[in-house]
């Protein structure tokens, strides 16, 4: 089976005014619709299901994925307790490659579950996310909330690269991480131009998250201006379309190495 997925990668066909024989790097990487739908493809094979298909509707799941000649074949495999899991089952969600080059990715669903999937939609267009750049985005500010029984925290950036943090640690003791407090910085040169690429390449204008419930998990809230304008996002599970983005929030700028505790007592919106 293993030969058999890499000698179909090895001929995979990719586009290039016509179809012809390339190397399969080019598919991997994000690809993304103008209605939000995600291609994500990481590996192929049996021994990862961490590739990811998201729609239009904010439905998300993760697949292995096998590539056989034209064909994309995301799958959920499983077995069932009615046949003491020793039979295998697959839901395939095939997609047909109609055409793919470095930056263009169009597919066609052509399973029932990939149809179904893309509300029957007969072509789906999509970007590679590298090559997604909005340079008409103008930043002025950017509100970050994470509210969970665990540590909270509220941030706070503005155009003129002032970075704002009220932190709550609940851990016993204040152990485990910042200590309780009101932290500020002033952004270096390549964080602010991170923030910026990151709120640029993520859709910005049309980017949605789900109205996601849950108990265990922190709630996340996001409030950008830009050109004038205020984008208001919340949910416990935020599409991975914005994924790069909200760990750049949490790991970059939560965890920014230059914050100070600070006096000064701002209201986060």
């Amino acid at each position: 089976m293993k030969k058999f997925v890499v000698a179909t990668i090895l001929s995979f066909l990719t586009f290039s005014g016509s179809i012809a024989f390339a190397q399969p790097e080019t598919l991997k990487g994000t690809w993304i619709s103008a209605e939000q739908d995600l291609i994500e493809i990481l590996y192929t094979g049996r021994d990862s299901n961490f590739n990811y298909l998201s729609n239009k509707l904010l439905n998300e799941d993760r697949f292995h994925l096998f590539i056989f000649s034209d064909t994309l074949s995301f799958q959920h495999i499983y077995t069932s307790s009615f046949t003491q899991f020793k039979t295998e089952y697959t839901d395939r969600y095939d997609l047909k490659v109609v055409s793919v080059n470095d930056s263009i990715l169009v597919v066609r669903p052509v399973s029932d579950f990939s149809k179904t999937y893309f509300q029957n939609r007969s072509v789906i267009t999509l970007k590679k996310k590298k090559y997604i750049s909005d340079k008409t985005i103008v930043f002025e500010k950017l509100i970050y909330h994470s509210k969970m029984s665990g540590p909270t925290a509220a941030l706070q950036i503005d155009s003129s690269k002032n970075l704002y943090m009220n932190y709550v640690n609940t851990c016993w003791g204040g152990k485990n991480g910042l200590a309780s407090g009101n932290y500020s910085a002033v952004l270096d040169d390549d964080t602010y131009k991170e923030l910026i690429h990151q709120l640029q390449t993520c859709n910005l204008r049309t980017l949605r998250f789900g109205d996601i419930k849950g108990a265990d998990s922190p709630v996340i809230t996001l409030i950008v201006y830009f050109n004038g304008r205020r984008k208001y996002l919340k949910s416990i599970a935020p599409p991975r379309i914005s994924d790069e983005l909200v760990t750049f929030i949490i790991w970059r700028l939560r965890s920014y190495e230059k914050l100070k505790p600070t006096l000064d007592k701002k209201q986060i919106e």
